[in-house]
């Protein structure tokens, strides 16, 4: 199930039963339907740039 915090706007993944049961008991959450999946970056590790070496 996924729950929604309307405070920040993030949605949660909420597995285990007695998460579910608190989300759904306090209205600062509401049930959301699952969010649509985004397209990732194909190359996620990105190098980081060196930086030079002075002599």
């Amino acid at each position: 199930m996924f729950f929604k915090n309307k405070e920040t706007g993030l949605i949660w993944e909420v597995t285990d039963v007695d998460h579910i049961k608190r989300c759904n008991a306090d209205s600062n959450y509401e049930e959301v339907p699952e969010p649509k999946k985004t397209k990732e970056k194909e190359d996620k590790t990105e190098q980081p740039k060196k930086k030079p070496v002075k002599k």
